[in-house]
């Protein structure tokens, strides 16, 4: 985990911008934090670009059952969203001026 200012502070994140469901992540467990407009798989583009990251599934604080984790393989990475609307302006603007590219 990067040696951040609030680095445990907990940020809101989707699997999907339009998912009603959330989780939550300490900020430090973020990865790879970038504008992302495409989803992959068999999902439709999103309608613009979303700061998205990658983390870890045994690193979520809070868990909406989204995420179906078999043990046997654990843990999964995963691809997610960050909305402003879910986590502020201020922790947003933090964020976003972490990404790459």
């Amino acid at each position: 985990m990067e040696d951040l200012p609030g680095a445990d502070a907990l940020v809101t994140i989707r699997r999907r911008w339009g998912d009603p469901r959330s989780s939550r992540i300490a900020r430090g467990y973020l990865k790879e934090l970038r504008l992302r407009n495409d989803p992959g798989g068999v999902c439709s583009d999103f309608p613009r670009a979303f700061l998205s990251a990658r983390v870890w599934c045994d690193q979520l604080a809070q868990h909406a059952g989204w995420h179906a984790c078999q043990p046997a393989t654990a843990p999964h990475e995963l691809e997610v969203v960050v909305l402003e609307a879910d986590n502020g302006a201020q922790l947003f603007a933090q964020l976003s001026a972490r990404r790459s590219g």
